[in-house]
């Protein structure tokens, strides 16, 4: 992620500074990457419902990086959902951010306020990025199956003088992927273990930071967090790479961390991944990829035989491209449904959609990708997304929209959720949510 005018890894570390009270700067770029706005969205269709709004006054950017989950076990049957997402009026003042919350038993229709999940892990810094859920579809180590899992990134703000660089107000410290469970269905949470620990939560060299967990099952039934790495960076020459970490034990101990996809050329950086168990026994993983000119922010899949073994590290995947040129950047969320072809159908979202010349296209904010294809082979086929949203270069180069836009289908694959943060006014975001019949006809 690189900003426009020193191309710098900063991006991501403007949004980090909106919180460290050092303010976010409009930038003109997607995720890295210059875009002309050559297409606007045709004016969102699907504006959607509000999950959540925050109060005037509250930090810049408000709310974003959405996850949201359905809960197979629950007592309210399949039509119980839980999200979460990075809640900011939690990160003011001394206060020790956590990750709201919010249930739905109707199935996205409505929602409310149901729990918090706070910094247990005897650190005291708070829960601040990159919450997702999980719920376990079988049992796990001690986890009998339905128990929903939660990871996220752990980070202190640090005052002492000692601890800021120059010209900064604040220091985001550490960077910790904290596990925590819930044996009620996201009532209640206890901490479980550290996934992995990074230097503090800034996206350039020589701060190594881990960043972005993404929980699944392997084949054998062991736990696996998928998370963006940059620790390898000076000794090995990875830019950032996407790594992971499994567990035998239900994420009480983890084991040593294997690649998913790593370029050791200091430039490209893999990351955001998002890892969909295929109804074949494959697994497939989205990520985006950050980088050289080539690749700057677009958006690659690649599947695994048992959700460990992904190939050649090197090996950056296929593109998610259309027959016309049409790709997504950054932020991908990938997902399957029944629907479509004989095998079903995969489905991607992510920040911007955009043409060969990096030119917001035809759809850009109301699309998604699909492929009937297992593999990801062959080109994808944009549909009609359920949410329509105003994207980051529609809205002068704000980050903050968009980050995260999960998909989630509902048991029978005939309709779908998405949700994603969108701007509520100038400073701040909201999470807002649709559901939408889904339509394949292009298929």
């Amino acid at each position: 992620m690189k900003d426009p005018a020193t191309g710098d890894d900063c991006t991501r570390r403007e949004h980090l500074q909106a919180i460290g009270a050092l303010g976010a700067v409009g930038l003109g770029t997607a995720g890295g990457v210059p875009v002309t706005k050559a297409c606007q969205s045709s004016g969102n269709k699907h504006r959607g419902d509000t999950l959540y709004s925050p109060p005037e006054g509250a930090p810049a950017p408000g709310a974003m990086y959405p996850r949201v989950e359905r809960l197979e076990f629950s007592p309210g049957g399949n039509e119980t959902l839980l999200a979460t997402f990075e809640y900011y009026p939690s990160m003011s003042g001394s206060s020790e951010p956590y990750f709201p919350v919010y249930r739905s038993t109707d199935g996205g229709q409505t929602w409310s306020m149901f729990s918090e999940i706070h910094d247990q892990s005897g650190k005291d810094w708070g829960l601040r990025y990159q919450p997702t859920l999980y719920e376990l579809p079988e049992e796990t180590g001690p986890w009998p199956a339905g128990t929903v899992l939660a990871a996220g990134n752990a980070i202190p703000i640090l005052d002492d003088p000692d601890d800021v660089e120059e010209g900064e107000t604040s220091e985001l410290g550490d960077t910790s992927i904290d596990l925590y469970a819930s044996t009620d269905y996201g009532e209640s949470w206890e901490y479980v273990s550290t996934v992995a620990t990074g230097g503090p939560a800034y996206p350039h060299a020589g701060h190594s930071p881990v960043w972005e967990p993404e929980l699944q099952l392997d084949a054998d039934g062991n736990l696996v967090c998928y998370f963006a790495d940059e620790r390898q960076a000076d000794d090995d020459g990875y830019n950032q790479l996407v790594g992971l970490k499994a567990s035998t034990d239900g994420g009480r101990t983890w084991e040593d961390e294997e690649f998913v996809t790593a370029v050791p050329n200091g430039t490209d950086r893999p990351g955001m991944p998002g890892v969909v168990e295929l109804p074949n026994g494959t697994y497939m993983a989205a990520y985006e990829v950050v980088g050289s000119d080539t690749v700057n922010g677009e958006v690659r899949v690649k599947t695994s035989p048992d959700g460990r073994d992904w190939g050649d590290p090197t090996d950056l995947g296929q593109q998610v491209v259309t027959d016309d040129g049409r790709r997504f950047i950054n932020g991908p969320s990938i997902t399957w449904t029944p629907r479509g072809g004989p095998d079903g159908t995969i489905l991607v979202s992510a920040k911007q959609l955009v043409d060969g010349n990096r030119e917001l296209a035809d759809g850009n904010g109301e699309v998604l990708l699909a492929n009937t294809n297992l593999d990801g082979s062959g080109s994808w086929t944009p549909i009609e997304a359920p949410l329509s949203f105003e994207t980051e270069s529609e809205l002068g180069g704000r980050i903050f929209v968009g980050w995260t836009t999960p998909i989630l289908p509902s048991p029978n694959g005939k309709q779908l959720l998405q949700m994603t943060s969108t701007a509520m006014n100038d400073e701040l975001c909201e999470i807002r949510y649709a559901e939408r019949p889904l339509k394949l006809n292009k298929l």
